[in-house]
């Protein structure tokens, strides 16, 4: 007889891990602990996710998403490229990184830790970067629109927030932050 998955189930997993990554992390929660806290066997939770990679993957993408699509309308009320592009770089090496108790963490040591035989996919990385891209085209001039062709200032933006959010985990919020998006700044605008 076929498996009835549950939205509530689902949900439940789905909460329980969140709530344990944003405790503990995503290192130190198992899939065994997240089967405790949301009440359900191990085998239910495989009934519904891969892995615990899954999971996170699942917690993470819509938060993300949404994120960016907060930024953008976030934008709209700034007036001026340089304070618009300002904003975008601080959200992105500063305010996300620090959110949810440092939540983004999770990722970076979920990639770092994933076995090389277990699926990755780089689909959020490229969606984000590609949200990210639409985000900056808005704003930047037309002089500097080269910098979001193949997502390459979006690229770099989230090569530089993994390390910032590293950063954050391991020392707290830098103290050059602000320094360096007016850098990036004078580097995209001249």
């Amino acid at each position: 007889m076929a498996q009835v998955k549950k939205e509530s189930v689902r949900e439940s997993i789905l909460e329980s891990a969140n709530g344990l990554f944003t405790e503990k992390d995503y290192a130190a929660t198992t899939l065994a602990d997240i089967a405790k806290r949301a009440s359900v066997t191990m085998s239910n939770i495989y009934n519904y996710f891969g892995s615990k990679l899954d999971i996170l993957f699942a917690i993470y993408e819509p938060w993300l998403l949404a994120r960016l699509d907060r930024l953008d309308a976030e934008i709209r009320s700034i007036e001026g490229p340089r304070a618009k592009l300002r904003h975008v770089l601080l959200t992105m090496l500063r305010d996300i990184p620090m959110e949810n108790n440092n939540f983004a963490i999770n990722v970076l040591q979920a990639i770092s830790t994933r076995p090389a035989e277990e699926p990755y996919s780089r689909n959020l990385l490229l969606q984000s970067e590609a949200k990210l891209s639409a985000v900056l085209a808005a704003i930047l001039p037309g002089n500097v629109q080269k910098v979001v062709s193949d997502d390459l200032l979006s690229h770099l933006l989230f090569m530089a927030f993994d390390g910032f959010t590293v950063n954050f985990r391991l020392v707290g919020r830098s103290r050059r932050v602000e320094a360096i998006a007016d850098m990036l700044c004078d580097l995209v605008l001249g």
